[in-house]
């Protein structure tokens, strides 16, 4: 897996990422702090920071519901994700993004195009986006194999 940066202006910033058998989109706006993910469907996420002492970011969907959190490190290229009560570790340095989670027996690196000129909340959509699209994934995978 990829995410390679397909088109990009002031504020917008377009990602495709190609998986199997279908391709997800995402759409970043720097100026709202909002991106568009498209892959089975079409959801519109904010991210927000909370508090004034705290390095915390909310995952807020086009309803104001929370779905998820992160909590980067100092220098913000590592950190905690929470999203569907699940708990994941990434990690991006040079051009690969890295996700993991023992708890959930989850390990995953791919390619990110021009991750230096990536801003910080940029990196949360695209970390975000990836473990939605993973945990899909991985569901489908788990139901497969039961029936």
């Amino acid at each position: 897996m990829k995410w390679a940066l397909t088109h990009s202006t002031d504020q917008l910033r377009y990602w495709k990422m190609h998986q199997d058998e279908f391709t997800v989109e995402l759409k970043y706006n720097d100026q709202a702090k909002s991106f568009r993910l498209t892959a089975d469907d079409k959801r519109l996420f904010f991210i927000e920071k909370t508090g004034f002492l705290q390095n915390k970011y909310l995952l807020k969907t086009e309803y104001s519901v929370v779905t998820g959190e992160i909590n980067p490190v100092k220098n913000w290229h590592s950190g905690i994700v929470i999203t569907d009560d699940k708990k994941f570790n990434y990690s991006l340095k040079e051009n690969l993004l890295s996700l993991s989670s023992r708890k959930e027996n989850l390990s995953l690196s791919l390619e990110v195009d021009n991750a230096e000129s990536i801003h910080q909340v940029e990196l949360f959509a695209l970390v975000f986006s990836t473990l939605k699209v993973a945990m899909k994934s991985y569901a489908v995978k788990i139901k497969h194999a039961m029936a």
